[in-house]
């Protein structure tokens, strides 16, 4: 979110003024045509009180960082594709390459486990 526009109001609703309630600068933001109805959704959240400058900054940027904390949790994981359903194992099929050639850890078997013997040797 672009708050630039939030702190030239914060800026001039506290040019005079060493408190101010939070609902004075709701009014102040919303009288301003160029802060966005999501910035002014924004200040709601913010408790209800007298605020100095410094109290008001945090304020607000507490209150986009727990906006910020909300949207991350709602956000869906991101989904991991199985190697079979991947573009590289389409182009396997078509070069006729193998799976096991795309996968990146195919070292072998580490280097202290015993030899593989087959029956009867």
């Amino acid at each position: 979110m672009d708050t630039e526009r939030l702190r030239q109001v914060v800026d001039e609703i506290f040019h005079d003024r060493p408190h101010v309630m939070r609902r004075d600068l709701y009014s102040a933001a919303a009288a301003d045509i160029h802060v966005p109805a999501e910035t002014l959704a924004l200040l709601n959240e913010i408790p209800e009180g007298s605020y100095d400058r410094g109290e008001m900054l945090e304020a607000i940027e507490g209150a986009v960082r727990d906006r910020d904390e909300a949207e991350r949790r709602a956000r869906p994981p991101e989904q991991i594709a199985a190697l079979e359903d991947t573009a590289e194992a389409e182009h396997a099929i078509a070069d006729d390459t193998t799976l096991g050639a795309l996968t990146q850890d195919n070292t072998g078997p580490p280097p202290d486990a015993p030899r593989f013997r087959e029956p009867g040797e």
